[in-house]
């Protein structure tokens, strides 16, 4: 959810793996099976003469591997989820076509990367980088509808010996969605390392049957 990997040139320096509430990459379009489990919009199957016509269903919720065409959408999703869900940031500098080049030469190779998708629509994103859940963004419209939760069981899956993350201290949605799915503070800076120079935390989420490490511990 909320720290994220702000967009570079190089390598990322800022994470807030914030829903706004990575390993090698792989750009396979096979789909990861999960869908949502909330019904779609009601819709009739038959229609009375003369009614007016009824909507289509909805396609499927479906999480999938990112694809390189995908890289538009992602930098879309970035910057309308980081603008709406945490005004403390500093103004976005980087133009849309400067976060998508960084998704597409920063992020996709570097991260595990799968997006939400409805059909031809993508509703958001996580990437993960090792064992660190380095983006978690959703599209602002569509948080707490279930689809963050969906994205971050994908990325347990793909680590499913734990996963770290960091989150500025100011991000309490972010911080509360982490916590309602097992993730606990292990390590607090003031912000010296992140460009916004706002303090976070490292969370870490780890299953039970593997114990966590105390910090400074081999």
């Amino acid at each position: 959810m909320d720290r994220k990997a702000r967009p570079h040139t190089g390598t990322a320096p800022h994470r807030d793996s914030g829903t706004a509430i990575t390993s090698s990459s792989n750009t396979s379009t096979t789909a990861i099976n999960a869908s949502m489990n909330m019904p779609d919009a009601p819709y009739a199957t038959t229609a009375s003469p003369g009614a007016p016509p009824t909507a289509a269903p909805a396609p499927p919720l479906t999480i999938r591997l990112a694809i390189p065409t995908d890289t538009p959408a992602i930098a879309a999703i970035h910057l309308a989820s980081r603008q709406v869900t945490m005004p403390y940031l500093p103004p976005q500098r980087r133009t849309h076509d400067e976060v998508t080049r960084w998704v597409r030469e920063i992020v996709l190779p570097q991260c595990h990367t799968v997006v939400a998708a409805r059909g031809p629509e993508l509703l958001g994103y996580a990437a993960v980088r090792g064992e660190l859940l380095d983006q978690l963004y959703l599209r602002p419209d569509v948080r707490r509808t279930g689809i963050g939760s969906l994205l971050l069981a994908a990325a347990r899956r793909h680590r499913p010996d734990g996963l770290s993350l960091h989150v500025f201290q100011l991000n309490a949605d972010a911080r509360a969605f982490y916590a309602h799915h097992g993730f606990r503070v292990v390590a607090r800076d003031d912000g010296s390392g992140n460009m916004e120079n706002l303090p976070q935390l490292t969370l870490r989420w780890t299953p039970a049957s593997v114990p966590v490490p105390r910090r400074g511990t081999p």
